[in-house]
């Protein structure tokens, strides 16, 4: 078992997951551990901004037509909230261990605009493919920088003390990696990837509301033409597409969590006809909305 397995191993018994799977906070803001011990089929779940990092097992995403990915070898950084559907390979005797890490913006930004003050402007260049979403490679710096987080997480007054030099020092060599552009364009606010970020964390807010197409491009200060070019393009979804993915993941938290039924809601996620819901749930999750326990964890 290699530093990082077992520190992460060790990090699920003192939080209590070895025996269980789900997620936990740790000490230090931000960063959440997470343990699944099962395989799991090709399942929509909700992603945040932020990274995602896999010390044990492996993880198959799909975003549509774009399929990724993400391992001890690679890490996944997701720029927008997305409803990705992904393949999870676990088991009882060797679980998925992994931690989500939120983007600090503030320390993003400082480090974007000291990286471009030293000529590295070439480093944050724009992908042509623009996805706000992206599979990056866990260099041996980066191992090193998770094995010292891990280590830190252990401890209350390290988390406090060193975490966030550490944190700080991952979101720098993530920068100057393969796609370190996705942190720099997620900064910038003359981007594509801002603006549609922009608008996103509206609808994340306001998914239960109509949504009207052309007020979301004068949000994000685009033609609807153009908004929807780019919308399509960071998360391969066009908007109204990607609005019904959020209602019903939505819709499905609120059923498992809250114990909410089916009909309520769907009426809270701003769904008019309980028929329709059931339809687009099925088609989406695979099962009915009465079994929207059964789709599990899989983050």
């Amino acid at each position: 078992m290699n530093n990082t397995v077992s520190l992460a191993t060790s990090l699920c018994e003192q939080y209590g997951l070895d025996k269980q799977i789900g997620r936990v906070d740790t000490c230090l803001p931000g960063i959440r551990l997470f343990r699944i011990n099962k395989y799991h089929k090709v399942t929509p779940q909700m992603y945040q901004q932020g990274v995602v990092i896999i010390f044990q097992g492996n993880k198959v995403g799909h975003l549509n037509d774009y399929r990724f990915e993400y391992d001890t070898e690679h890490c996944l950084i997701v720029a927008t909230p997305y409803p990705i559907a992904c393949e999870t390979f676990a088991s009882e005797d060797s679980p998925l261990i992994g931690i989500d890490i939120e983007f600090n913006l503030t320390v993003i930004q400082q480090l974007v605009e000291l990286i471009e003050q030293h000529g590295g402007s070439e480093l944050l260049r724009v992908d042509p493919n623009g996805r706000g979403v992206a599979a990056a490679r866990i260099t041996p710096d980066i191992t090193s920088c998770m094995s010292r987080l891990l280590k830190a997480l252990h401890s209350p007054l390290d988390s406090t003390v060193l975490g966030p030099q550490i944190l700080r020092e991952f979101f720098y060599l993530l920068l100057q990696g393969e796609q370190g552009y996705l942190l720099a364009q997620y900064c910038k606010q003359d981007s594509a990837l801002s603006r549609v970020s922009k608008v996103i964390n509206h609808v994340q807010v306001h998914y239960e509301q109509k949504l009207a197409i052309d007020e979301l491009a004068d949000m994000a200060g685009m033609s609807v033409s153009a908004f929807h070019r780019a919308f399509k393009q960071v998360v391969t979804d066009p908007p109204l597409q990607y609005i019904k993915k959020i209602r019903l993941n939505k819709a499905r938290t609120l059923m498992v969590q809250d114990r909410m039924p089916a009909n309520v809601a769907a009426v809270k996620v701003g769904y008019e006809s309980a028929t329709q819901f059931s339809r687009e749930f099925k088609r989406y999750f695979g099962l009915p909305p009465s079994k929207a326990a059964d789709i599990g964890f899989v983050q």
